[in-house]
């Protein structure tokens, strides 16, 4: 099984295609990428932060990879950031397998990301139209659907009204990542065609970039493997938290994203 990542690529610090690759490879799948962008950095924390567009070269790399012959079995999106680079993924997805997760990276705390333009999310919704898996965070997921600003704390009712409208764009599965719950602490919503699960977990008060890339990566792989939907996301649920706590554990500086190794030695103990 051979996919292809399209993320973008920090050199230095642990997020997007420095998680995705070795996650999805220690996990058995083969990951070809796509870079829509090179950064010296990841861009939570770390000041001028050096960019390289790759928009072009994704163009002329698919189109290579047409040359060649070469085909993919699924596509994996992340952050994509711009209108074309969404029309990119497209492209890609119609020429390659299935099946496609689409993580529709956007925004957090109810706030579209810095510098992404206030109409990205319609854009992104035609690329959730074509996947089969999609794991938004409540901030996305209320862009997604226009249902609210992502704020407020929800309850069984109010996910699966949210979830309802996500599953009528068309993808049979997916997650909700970190949604606040009027029961306490934090949840993450799957669901495989009619069934809603809600896996609770305790809000350790940090975050790290690169979890979210875990947590679908881990997702990801394990559903191409013929693990079952739900048991998938709660694996991946489980590996996150556990990297997120071994990351404050031994006091990792938060811009450096998350600590990638005991992630993946918790991986081998558990799923290899």
């Amino acid at each position: 099984m051979a996919v292809l990542a399209i993320h973008d690529l920090s050199c230095y610090s642990k997020s997007s295609l420095t998680v995705v690759i070795p996650v999805m490879e220690a996990l058995g799948v083969e990951t070809a990428v796509l870079p829509v962008s090179v950064l010296s950095t990841q861009t939570d924390g770390f000041d001028d932060v050096a960019a390289v567009d790759n928009t072009e070269g994704m163009e002329r790399i698919l189109a290579a990879f047409s040359h060649l012959g070469i085909a993919f079995d699924g596509v994996y999106t992340g952050y994509l950031g711009d209108n074309r680079r969404v029309d990119i993924a497209l492209k890609a997805i119609e020429s390659s397998g299935h099946p496609v997760l689409v993580d529709p990276v956007m925004g957090d705390d109810g706030e579209l990301y810095p510098s992404l333009s206030e109409d990205l999310p319609s854009h992104m919704l035609r690329l959730v139209k074509k996947a089969d898996i999609i794991t938004p965070n409540l901030t996305e997921a209320m862009m997604l659907t226009g249902l609210d600003d992502g704020i407020r704390k929800l309850g069984q009712r109010d996910i699966k009204d949210l979830i309802d409208v996500l599953r009528s764009f068309g993808p049979r599965q997916g997650v909700i990542t970190s949604i606040p719950l009027v029961a306490g602490g934090l949840g993450n919503a799957a669901w495989d065609g009619n069934e809603i699960r809600l896996f609770s977990y305790d809000d350790l008060g940090s975050s790290f970039p690169g979890a979210g890339d875990l947590f679908a990566s881990v997702l990801y792989a394990l559903t191409i493997r013929g693990d079952s939907f739900f048991g998938s996301a709660l694996h991946a649920q489980e590996i996150a938290s556990y990297a997120v706590q071994s990351s404050l554990r031994n006091g990792r500086e938060r811009r450096l994203g998350i600590e990638l190794y005991p992630a993946l030695r918790e991986i081998s103990r558990r799923m290899l």
